[in-house]
């Protein structure tokens, strides 16, 4: 099946797509977490940096957020399915004062 990913920010411009860029990978069926953080690895291979990519853990570092189409926080979990809407959106937080 087909989900998108979006990456805002400077996470975009790492990456080589305009921030907001609809990015669409090939997911399976009943997608989790994981399968997209899969995908984004094998979709941006050699283009993630090591301040984005913990290779070890296979995942986004920390400090990067992700939300589903409905806006709601999406926990660091491989196992969690992912929410109806077909897209996760990816932020670094932000912080002001």
């Amino acid at each position: 099946m087909q989900y998108t990913v979006r990456f805002f920010g400077v996470l975009a411009m790492n990456l080589g797509v305009a921030s907001g860029e609809p990015v669409v990978l090939e997911l399976p069926e009943n997608p989790s977490y994981g399968d997209v953080l899969d995908g984004i690895r094998e979709r941006f291979a050699g283009r993630l940096p090591p301040s984005m990519w913990d290779e070890e853990a296979k995942c986004l570092h920390r400090g990067i957020l992700a939300f589903g189409a409905d806006g709601k926080f999406l926990a660091r979990n491989r196992d969690l399915p992912l929410p109806a809407g077909g897209e996760v959106r990816f932020h670094l937080p932000l912080s002001g004062g």
